[in-house]
């Protein structure tokens, strides 16, 4: 791992404090402030924002269909747009639909801050955070079959255009029933894989032993210390904010 990134118990404690109060917030401009503070900190790890914003770009549907749910089951504010006296989109429905843009934007570039770490630092991280070394290999697994579940799927879609079938001009019930034979390989081929790296550890005596010991540790250098200092009070500022918020 590279020494110009923090330590990654640095990283994860700041998700974690994040992806909580992302969680418990209801306000949309502590949800804004969230949201722009852990793009501040993807910068500075050195995140791609042409590829984070690649993944941001289809959230506006959710929350647009969460606005006009709102507006019409439940509205509130004034109202924007009308059919009649049926309103379809109002102010708060409006705000709603940002909160949950940026609540799952928030998730998304949290879960891209460990992009820059490997996966055997992002194991030590938790173990050294007296996680169980089994869970914690489980998250790094899991993770690992996301890719290759979504290369699978890639590879399918290939076959298909190479032999001619343009998928954006099927019917909606055709294309549903095409995705659905495209998902049985990826599956199936996920299937075999965690098979065998099943096999593999029984081969290597995976928690044959209770107790288990690491040539590689991570250590806490002074600026991962202040950076660390710095999360706690950030914490401590945000509970601050809610607290204040709602009264």
């Amino acid at each position: 791992m590279s020494r110009n990134l923090p330590d990654p118990r640095v990283i994860l404690a700041f998700v974690l404090i994040l992806s909580g109060y992302g969680v418990a917030v209801r306000d949309v401009r502590i949800m804004a402030g969230l949201l722009l503070l852990a793009l501040v900190c993807a910068a500075l790890l050195g995140l791609s924002f042409g590829r984070l914003f690649r993944n941001l770009r289809l959230l506006w549907q959710a929350a647009l269909a969460v606005a006009l749910m709102q507006s019409f089951f439940a509205p509130s504010g004034t109202v924007i747009m009308a059919i009649g006296s049926t309103p379809l989109l109002t102010t708060g429905g409006l705000i709603k639909g940002l909160l949950v843009l940026f609540r799952l934007a928030l998730f998304i570039t949290c879960g891209a801050m460990f992009m820059p770490y490997t996966q055997r630092a992002l194991i030590q991280a938790m173990v050294q955070v007296r996680l169980p070394y089994e869970a914690a290999y489980m998250i790094s697994i899991g993770l690992r079959f996301l890719p290759q579940m979504k290369e699978e799927l890639r590879d399918s879609l290939t076959a298909l255009q190479l032999r001619g079938v343009v998928i954006e001009e099927l019917k909606l019930k055709r294309r549903l029933s095409l995705y659905s034979y495209l998902l049985l390989p990826a599956v199936a081929a996920s299937l075999q894989n965690a098979r065998e790296l099943a096999m593999s550890m029984e081969m290597r005596a995976f928690r044959a032993k209770r107790e288990r010991t690491s040539y590689y540790t991570l250590s806490f250098s002074r600026s991962d210390i202040v950076m660390l200092c710095a999360v706690f009070l950030l914490a401590l500022i945000l509970a601050a904010i809610m607290v204040l918020t709602a009264f």
